[in-house]
């Protein structure tokens, strides 16, 4: 917690700020400074990783498209574990009339999977976040809300206040960039 509070960038006032306006790089932020406590909130409120990491995504998003509603009353940190928790429970709640969930009569059968390929699977998402660490941060929201979230351009051209035009092309200026940096 002290290293948060040495980092200006990550000031809880500045940052709850950045939400009240919506301002996108908020996203930013929130995964800079708190990435590290919401994945682990993910992992105790959540039944898997992948529905830790998702449930961290769901809740910076759902915190930069409702920030304005953040009142400042308590931390910020502590408004994004509830989050995070909120977002779990909407997994569990959702998948509990999953009628796959209730097959007994079947046999789990492991992947085909080969070690290598899940090695090689693994580098590539290691690669795939690095590069996207590297795009600018409100390129980055941009992409994660067109690839990730299925967001169309209109969509997050009104989302972020900027003309279609401007996200086509960071779209396809994002893209590019990460395409550059996988081939190596």
């Amino acid at each position: 917690m002290t290293n948060l509070l040495a980092d200006p960038l990550c000031d809880p006032d500045d940052i709850a700020a950045l939400l009240r306006s919506g301002d996108v790089a908020v996203l930013d932020r929130l995964t800079r400074c708190y990435g590290r406590q919401l994945l682990a909130a993910g992992r105790r409120y959540c039944s898997s990783e992948e529905d830790a990491r998702d449930a961290v995504q769901d809740a910076a998003l759902g915190a930069w498209t409702y920030g304005e509603g953040f009142r400042g009353e308590g931390r910020v940190d502590r408004w994004l574990v509830r989050l995070v928790a909120t977002a779990c429970s909407r997994m569990r709640r959702g998948r509990k009339n999953d009628p796959a969930l209730h097959v007994r009569d079947e046999e789990i059968v492991a992947g085909d999977d080969s070690p290598e390929e899940l090695a090689a699977r693994a580098e590539l998402a290691e690669t795939l976040a690095e590069a996207l660490q590297s795009l600018a941060p409100e390129d980055r929201a941009i992409l994660i809300l067109a690839d990730a979230r299925g967001w169309k351009g209109p969509e997050i051209a009104e989302a972020l206040g900027l003309s279609h035009d401007v996200v086509r092309a960071r779209i396809s200026r994002a893209h590019k960039k990460l395409r550059g940096r996988l081939e190596r």
